[in-house]
Formats: C-alpha cells, structure tokens, sequence
C-alpha cells in the first residue's frame, strides 16, 4: 500500500500571520479597563447544555465534546447563515460545495453527509452527497448547541461527524414585544433583514417572525480566481417565516405545550473552479433556483412528575423539501474545430419526512439518573431526472423516476451514575432497526429490488471526574452509524460529462471515537482542551465501474462511476479554546484552535491528502466596557489555516496554500433596557486571497458587515 503525507503547511501562512501578528499586538497595547466581562462570575462553561447527555448538564461536566453559542454570542456576529455562526468552533469546518446559499458544517474532517443537523430537536434531513444545509433564519435562533465526534446513541443515524441543535426562540417576558433589525454585506452588495412580533399573555406565548435577504456575486482579490474582483455564480437570496405558539399548564406550571412552524425558500447558482475545465470540457453551470423547506412540529415537556418520574419528553413533525438542481456542460469534442456541444441536466426532487421522539426521565436512586426512549423516521424522497442536448432534439429523452423510502425505528436508553467521590459514569446503547424500499423506478436494472432491512447496535461510555480544584476531567467511548442517502441507493447523478450510478447494494457506515478531555475555569482562566481519535469503516464513495465490475447498461459514452463501500478513514487530532481575563481589566486575550490529521485509504492507496488542513483556528483579544456610558465591545482577531491537499484514488494531487486574515469587530447596547444594538465587522483587512478548502467558494476580500437592532 502507497502512502502519501502532505508538505508542511506552516511556511506558507507563516509570512500573512506575523502581518496579522503584529497589527494584534499594536491593538493590544492600546486596551482599557472596564465593566465587569461576565455577570455573576458566569462563564461559558457553566451554560448548561442538552445535546451532550440529553439530559441539563453544564459544559464544565460534560462527558462528550460540547460547545454552546448563547443570544449574546449570536447576536454580536454579523453573518448571513446559521452555518457562519459556528466557523470559529474548534473542529468545525463552514462548506457550501460551490453553491454560497448552501452551507453546510463538517466536523472533525467528516463530510457534511455524516453530521446531524436538529431544529428544536427533530431531524432536517438532505439526500444529496453533499449534505443537509444549515437554512434557518439567523434571527429566530435563540442558542446552539455541538457535539463534536459520534453521537448515534444518543441523537440517531447520521451522527458519525456530530450534532448541530438549532434552538429556536419562544415567546418574550411581557404580553407584546417587537423585534426588527437589518445588516448590510458590503462583499456581496447585499442585505439581510428580518422583524418579529412575541409575546406572553397569561399562560400562552407567542412568536410570529420573517426575513428576507439577497446576495450578489462576492467580492474577492484579483488573482487566481478572478480578474474582475468579483466571483460570478456566486449570488444567492432567501425568505423565512416561521410561527411558534406555546401554552403552560398544570398546577405548579410543570407542563408545556408548543406548536411551531416554518417556511424557508432558498435560490442559489454555483460557481466552478476554472481550474476544473479540463478538456474536452469548456464550461459547466450549475443552478440551484429553488429548495423550498417547510415544516411543522409538536413538542411537549413535562418536569417532576413524580420522585421516580423526573420528565417526559414527545415531539413530533412533518416536513417537505422540494428542490430543482439543473446543470449543464459545454464540450468541445474537437479542439481544433469550434464547434460545442450543450447538455442539459434537470433533477427535481421531493423530500417527505415525518416522525417523533418520546423520552423519559427516570432516578430510581440518587445516585443514577436514567433516560429511555423511543424514535421514528419515515424518510421518503421522489426524484426525476432528465438529460438532453441543447437546443432540444424533437424526441426527448424521458426523465428517469424513482420512489424510494427508508424507515427507521429505534430504542434508546443511558444512565448516568455518580459513584464513589467525584465520578460520574454515562453509558448508553442504542439499536437501529431500518427498512428500504423502491417503492417505483423505472429504471429496468432495479425493478426487481424487493427492498432490504437492517439492525445495528451501538454504545457510548463516558467518565467525569471533578475531584481536582475548578478542574473537570473526562473521557469517552462513542460510536457512530449512518446509512446510505436514497440518491447514493437509488439515483443516478450526471454531473459535467460523467454519471455516478446508484449502488442498492450498499452498506450503512461505521465508526468508532475515543476522546479524553480537560476543562478548567478559575482565576480568570477557562481552558477546554481534547484529544480524539477515530476510525470510519465503510465509506461511501465513488468508484468507477470497470474496478467494481457492475453497472448498469446505459450512459456508455460518458465516463462512468457508482458508489461504493470502498473508503477507510483515521482520524485523530487535538481541539482546544483558552481565554484569559487580564487582572485589573476587561481585556481578555483568548485562541480556539484544531490540530488535525486524517488518513483516507482507498483499495490501493493511503493517503493524508484528505482536504483537511492540519492547523485552524482564531486567535485575538476582546474588551468590554463602557463609553459615554453606554455599554460596548471591540474584538481584534485573526483567523488562520494552513495548506489543504487533496488526492482521490487515481486522481491528481491538489493543494491550496495556507492563510490568514485579520479581522476587526465592535459593537454597543443603547436606549432604555438597550433596547438598541449595532455592531460592525471589518472583514480580511488586508484583502488576502484565499479559500479555506476544495468544498468552499473563494473566500471575501477587504468588506464590511454592518448590524443594527431594535427592541420595543
């Protein structure tokens, strides 16, 4: 077996970081003292977190790897999706696949595909081999909460990445509360803007919202990817409203109820890497003018029902996601004649998906505190495919159709156990039962699919001790699972001039995490450090038919693919974030950092070369305090990383160099109850090139983002 290792990276982000350095240190040296940074001594890691156990537990005790992003936090960042909001978050990665309307998270170097992404708790789910994209509207978001790592016990298949629970907002404090607000992106000549009504009136609370945003094509330096300064199929737009209606009953008030519902349309075209055209190829255009998502859902939460009986907890949903992709390709057959050659993609597909979740709370004994629980997902999609040249001949090709579901039922159950001084054990299990069906096709080759089930049992363990001083120590034992998407099973994927067939035989994917981790908060000091290690079995990826041996009979003229259980994939890394306040002041130096390394191995080759950089992160200085009386902040910080390469099994190897950008923010609270806020962001001041991985667009250069909101 070949094994490849990438070039140091570090010597090409080392001359834009001593720039962003000392600009750091020249800023630094101009601080002031203030108002206190935290109220009450609270600190980020007392915030108490649900995703990591299921169960109320603070960051600090926490045995998996978890980060939580409170309103404060959210509200003082200026970006344009959900998905920005968790760049800065050790292990985490923002993706978009050449489509900037469509980001997606990557954690700890797995695909998009392999992380779970929760609205309130239940599922969004995505077919595509890109992923689910982050589509909630900013505004409506009231915290969020990561796992970094394996969570299937707890969360459900797709968890071998990690989790993202997006918590949406409720209703406010008094019986009728409006909110409005707008940013501005100078990089992409767009705007955002959004406006709500909520409220509490007697044991009822409300929350009615909307926004609605466009984006231009971006801006970036000249050089490698643009002549113009600006980046064409990069513009996208969005709408979103949503509706929540909650009510409190039971005579201690033990019991809620909650109805919420959302809409979110989405346009975006796709740019192409110019480097990608390789011959015969001329151009390629992709474009994405409609991914519709609505949903609606119902939750309930009732405490102490009991001694025994500490919650129960039942949600459930409805959702539809209607997309149409297009694509089309440019070929010149003849270099030597001018004569191309225009084909035309269109793929529109359904996605339905309804299920729910019942768990209970249980502590037969004060010293074990204990959830069960029960989850169900009927996950259906129905797609329709068709090709043809362009201009179209007189007799078009029929579009290929596909009616396929998976259905998923599974049992859950973990205890937590504190024993002896300062421990504290969670160890849980989970098993997955799955069904597939092809419910119509008519592609030939599959009618006979006489559909397929499976069952999977997975574990987690988890160990805490808090028996040192301020200081928490941790390790665990997680396990991850996924099955394949319906369009990797089912659908067959034309893109540029190749097809990539559907493969029913696949099997689910697999992984295995092991972590140890330390948290420490004391003396104005707060560390969060961890060291993972994983391996992935299984993986879905492209292989082409004449190594696998089997495919379908059509398409012969095009380069042809299917999808395979052909990948491995080791991980292992370290993910830390430091912050310390300065005595005396409010000035607060701090780092969130990722050191990785990540091995793919194919069946005939091993390679580092997984578009993973081996160093990311952020590093800058905070201040808090007041100015003519009125609370403000500032936030002086550089965002790094070093060269990404990437190499598939008989592809080229690819590199892009490293980088780094410097980054300025500031904002303030004004008016009675602050009932206005504004911050500013100065983004890439040095107006770098640069893109932070094959899977993302070019990233902005020198803009400005602009915030201001209003409460009444």
């Amino acid at each position: 077996m070949t094994h490849i290792d990438p070039s140091n990276g570090l010597r090409r982000v080392r001359p834009a970081l001593r720039k962003a350095g000392l600009a750091l240190a020249l800023t630094s040296a101009c601080g002031a003292t203030g108002a206190a940074q935290a109220q009450d001594g609270v600190t980020w890691l007392d915030t108490i977190a649900v995703i990591g156990t299921r169960t109320e537990t603070s960051v600090q005790d926490n045995p998996a790897s978890v980060t939580v992003l409170d309103r404060q936090e959210m509200e003082r960042k200026t970006p344009e999706s959900v998905a920005e909001m968790l760049r800065d978050v050790p292990g985490v990665e923002v993706v978009d696949s050449s489509a900037p309307g469509m980001k997606r998270i990557s954690i700890r170097g797995e695909s998009s595909r392999r992380v779970t992404i929760l609205v309130d708790g239940q599922e969004i789910t995505d077919h595509s081999d890109y992923g689910t994209p982050v589509l909630i509207d900013p505004s409506n978001v009231e915290r969020i909460e990561v796992v970094r790592g394996p969570a299937s016990v707890l969360h459900g298949a797709k968890a071998i990445g990690g989790v993202v629970n997006i918590i949406t907002k409720r209703g406010a404090d008094k019986p009728v509360e409006v909110e409005t607000g707008g940013t501005y992106y100078s990089g992409t000549a767009g705007w955002q803007g959004w406006a709500a009504v909520s409220g509490t009136v007697g044991n009822f609370d409300y929350r009615f919202s909307g926004s609605l945003d466009d984006h231009g094509d971006r801006r970036v330096p000249d050089g490698r990817y643009t002549s113009t300064g600006r980046l064409d199929g990069t513009a996208f737009g969005n709408d979103n409203i949503s509706a929540h209606l909650g009510y409190t009953f039971g005579e201690a008030g033990n019991h809620y109820i909650a109805v919420k519902a959302m809409q979110h349309r989405l346009w975006s075209e796709s740019w192409t890497d110019p480097a990608t055209l390789v011959p015969p190829i001329v151009d390629f255009r992709i474009d994405l003018p409609k991914r519709d998502l609505r949903k609606v859902g119902l939750h309930y939460e009732g405490s102490d029902i009991s001694d025994i009986v500490r919650k129960v907890r039942l949600d459930g949903y409805y959702q539809e996601v209607d997309r149409l992709f297009t694509n089309e390709v440019a070929i010149r057959p003849n270099p030597m004649l001018p004569v191309i050659q225009l084909t035309r993609t269109v793929s529109e597909d359904a996605n339905t998906n309804w299920g729910g979740t019942a768990q209970v709370d249980l502590q037969f004994h004060p010293d074990h505190y204990t959830i069960v629980g029960l989850h169900y997902l009927d996950d259906s999609l129905a797609a329709s495919k068709a090709t043809a040249p362009v201009p179209a001949p007189p007799i078009v090709p029929a579009p290929v159709t596909d009616d396929a579901s998976i259905r998923t039922i599974s049992a859950f159950a973990q205890n937590e156990w504190s024993f002896a001084d300062d421990f504290k054990l969670t160890a849980g299990a989970r098993y997955y039962h799955t069904r597939t069906d092809l419910a119509h096709t008519s592609d030939p080759d599959r009618q006979d699919y006489a559909g397929r089930s499976d069952g999977r049992f997975v574990t987690s363990l988890g160990l805490v001790y808090t028996g040192i001083g301020n200081t928490t120590l941790r390790a665990l034992y997680s396990e991850g699972y996924i099955t394949p998407t319906l369009f990797q099973l089912f659908s067959d994927s034309i893109a540029r001039e190749r097809v990539i067939f559907g493969n029913p035989a696949l099997k689910p994917e697999t992984s295995r995490n092991a972590e140890i981790g330390a948290r420490y908060d004391a003396g104005g000091l707060i560390v969060d450090a961890t060291a993972f290690y994983s391996e992935a079995q299984d993986y879905i990826t492209r292989a082409t038919c004449a190594s696998v041996g089997t495919c379908p009979g059509r398409y012969l003229t095009r380069p042809r693919f299917i999808y395979d259980n052909a990948n491995t994939a080791r991980t292992y890394g370290l993910e830390l974030a430091v912050e310390y306040t300065l005595p005396g002041t409010t000035l607060t130096p701090y780092v969130t950092g990722t050191w990785m390394r990540r091995e793919l191995t194919f069946d005939t080759v091993s390679t580092y070369h997984s578009n993973t950089p081996a160093l990311s992160g952020r590093f800058g200085l905070r201040w808090e305090g007041e100015l003519a009386g009125r609370n403000v902040w500032s936030d002086l910080y550089v965002r790094a990383a070093t060269m990404v390469s990437e190499q598939e099994e008989g592809g080229p190897l690819r590199r892009l160099p490293g980088w780094a950008t410097l980054n300025l923010a500031f904002g303030g609270a004004f008016g009675e109850d602050e009932k206005y806020r504004f911050s500013v962001a100065f983004n890439n001041i040095l107006d770098k090139e640069y893109r932070s991985s094959f899977d993302e667009v070019p990233g902005i250069g020198r803009s400005v983002e602009a915030t201001v909101r209003m409460k009444f």
